[in-house]
């Protein structure tokens, strides 16, 4: 049911999808989506747990020990890498997130618990390598951890919106250049 929601999520948004319409799309029944989340925010919230339990799982076996800077890079490239992953799922995922912002209010404590998670994960990372010296004393990681997840997140919106390959390639080799400024 999860995959369903995912699908309908990133082809008609979250409010322009019933829980019926999930039931239907997975192959059982209209009703069952209620039986088993309860209501559309208890699915809406599964299927966001399901994802960054994916991603955390993902991040953990890709930088396996891999500390400050390249663990930086690392997670920038996988974050970055969702969209050729799965689209739809990138899709879905972000209509969850602006959806967030005035259909489904509700959801704002959930976006933000896994906004935290990753830009925590990038601010250790950042730590790490100011410590190693990698980049300057003065950097302030927590600030630039919004900043990154802030710029991979609008490239990821201008790359659903006009699907561009080339200019999202050339957009994330600058924001990744932009590491290199931090020292």
């Amino acid at each position: 049911m999860l995959r369903a929601a995912a699908r309908l999520f990133a082809e008609g948004g979250v409010s322009g999808t019933s829980l019926a319409d999930v039931g239907v799309a997975a192959g059982y029944s209209r009703g069952l989506p209620v039986e088993r989340f309860g209501n559309k925010l208890g699915l809406i919230t599964a299927l966001l747990e399901a994802m960054d339990a994916w991603f955390q799982a993902h991040i953990a076996r890709l930088l396996d020990g891999a500390t400050g800077m390249r663990a930086v890079k690392m997670r920038m490239e996988a974050h970055l890498a969702s969209v050729e992953r799965d689209a739809t799922a990138t899709a879905a995922l972000y209509s969850i997130y602006t959806e967030s912002l005035f259909v489904m209010p509700e959801l704002q404590h959930y976006v933000a618990a896994v906004t935290g998670r990753w830009c925590d994960g990038l601010a250790a990372n950042l730590r790490e390598a100011r410590r190693a010296g990698e980049i300057g004393k003065r950097v302030d990681c927590d600030g630039e951890a919004r900043f990154l997840l802030a710029a991979m997140r609008g490239l990821v919106i201008q790359y659903l919106l006009d699907r561009s390959d080339a200019d999202f390639a050339r957009s994330k080799k600058i924001l990744l250049a932009h590491l290199e400024r931090l020292q």
